[in-house]
């Protein structure tokens, strides 16, 4: 039930909206249990990569591929898939998501990142290029 008080002349609701508003501010930028620090997956797990600390903020490197995936990105940037970094500064803001920097390495082309961590075990990362005009969208699974 809630507490109802008069100040001059307004009527306050002070119970029932407050957690609302609290619960609503708090969830969007809990963190999620594990973190992103963890090796992930790609949907069609042809890359893997490990997010882990580089210096102030974290990066993905790739860990291992599988060698269609090695193909394109020697066509496109003629350097090797394994061990290049995929996303890099990624640092978490306030909203719960974190915001870096990625590398395509298929076209040799670089984009904002933003990474949200929807499940302990699951990741959207989305990146953009020429101003947000081009977007992209992939989901990540925790392997470990």
């Amino acid at each position: 039930m809630p507490v109802r008080q008069r100040r001059n002349g307004q009527l306050l609701v002070t119970r029932v909206l407050s957690p609302i508003v609290c619960a609503g501010l708090l969830g969007a930028a809990a963190p999620q249990p594990g973190g992103l620090e963890g090796v992930w997956r790609n949907a069609r797990n042809t890359i893997h990569l490990r997010i882990a600390s580089c210096g102030e903020a974290l990066c993905a490197t790739v860990v291992w591929a599988n060698p269609v995936a090695q193909a394109d990105a020697r066509k496109g940037s003629g350097q090797d898939l394994i061990g290049s970094k995929l996303m890099t500064g990624l640092r978490r803001h306030p909203d719960g998501k974190w915001r870096g920097r990625a590398y395509v390495p298929d076209i040799d082309k670089r984009a904002s990142a933003t990474v949200i961590q929807l499940k302990e075990d699951q990741l959207r990362v989305s990146g953009c290029m020429l101003g947000g005009l081009v977007c992209q969208t992939r989901h990540w699974q925790r392997i470990g």
